[in-house]
Parts: structure tokens; C-alpha cells; sequence
């Protein structure tokens, strides 16, 4: 398999990972004393926006859910590109914009997250980096 498939896949599969572990997480955290106190504190602070009354909770957890599935689908659009695209190169302005969204990515984890996230979003930088410059070089 060329280098350049190879860290494609190895980059969107990071991303699949990535989605379905965040998604998994903002399912099924353990419910302890702390967290439904820290609960009812977001789903206290209400506000309204373009007429709809909104609270806290429900902003995290629909980011939450959304940013799992924006990752998994990001992961699994890259796949299907690279599926069907088997015969032409993967064109490189879809490789730079997948180099720039995950750069930005594991930006955003260094900055907020925690080892598993930056280690995901590294791995789809790295990988969509290496398609780049394997692709450029006929690797």
C-alpha cells in the first residue's frame, strides 16, 4: 500500500476514533454528587436566544454530541474520498485543508483538552501531512 493511502487512512481513522470516544464519553459520564450539583448549576443558568429559553447543560451536551459526530463524519467523509477515489491521487487542496483543520485541532486540544484528544488530532495532522508530502515526492 502506498504511503500516501496508508497515512490517509491512519489519519481519518484517528478522527473516527476521536468522534466515537467523545461521543461515548458525553453519554455515559458517572453520575457522583459532585457532577449533579454541577448539573443543576448549568441547567440553573437559562438564558434566551432567538426566543427559545436555553441553558448550559443543554449547550454542552449538544456540542458535546455534535463535536463527536462532526469528527466522526470528517473521519469517515476522508475514508470514502479515499475509497473512491482509487485510480487519480487524492487532490492536494483536500490534503492541505485536512492538514489546516487538524493542525487547528490539535491546537485547540493542547490548549484545552487533555492527552488523548491532542494524541488523535496529532495523529490525523501527522498523517494527513505525510500523504502531502509523500503525494508531492510519488512515495
Amino acid at each position: 500500500m502506498k504511503i500516501t493511502s496508508l497515512s490517509h487512512k491512519i489519519a481519518s481513522w484517528s478522527l473516527i476514533l476521536g468522534g466515537i470516544g467523545h461521543t461515548t464519553a458525553a453519554l455515559s459520564n458517572p453520575k457522583t454528587a459532585e457532577l449533579n450539583e454541577l448539573l443543576s448549576t448549568m441547567k440553573a443558568f437559562t438564558t434566551h436566544l432567538l426566543g427559545s429559553e436555553v441553558n448550559m447543560f443543554s449547550f454542552h451536551q449538544g456540542f458535546s454530541l455534535m463535536m463527536g459526530l462532526l469528527l466522526f463524519g470528517y473521519g469517515a467523509l476522508n475514508l470514502l474520498i479515499l475509497k473512491n477515489n482509487v485510480q487519480a491521487q487524492m487532490p492536494s487542496n483536500i490534503l492541505i485543508l485536512n492538514i489546516i483543520i487538524s493542525l487547528v485541532s490539535v491546537v485547540l486540544s493542547v490548549k484545552y483538552f487533555f492527552l488523548i484528544p491532542i494524541v488523535l488530532t496529532g495523529m490525523a495532522f501527522l498523517g494527513f501531512s505525510i500523504s502531502l508530502v509523500a503525494k508531492n515526492y510519488k512515495i
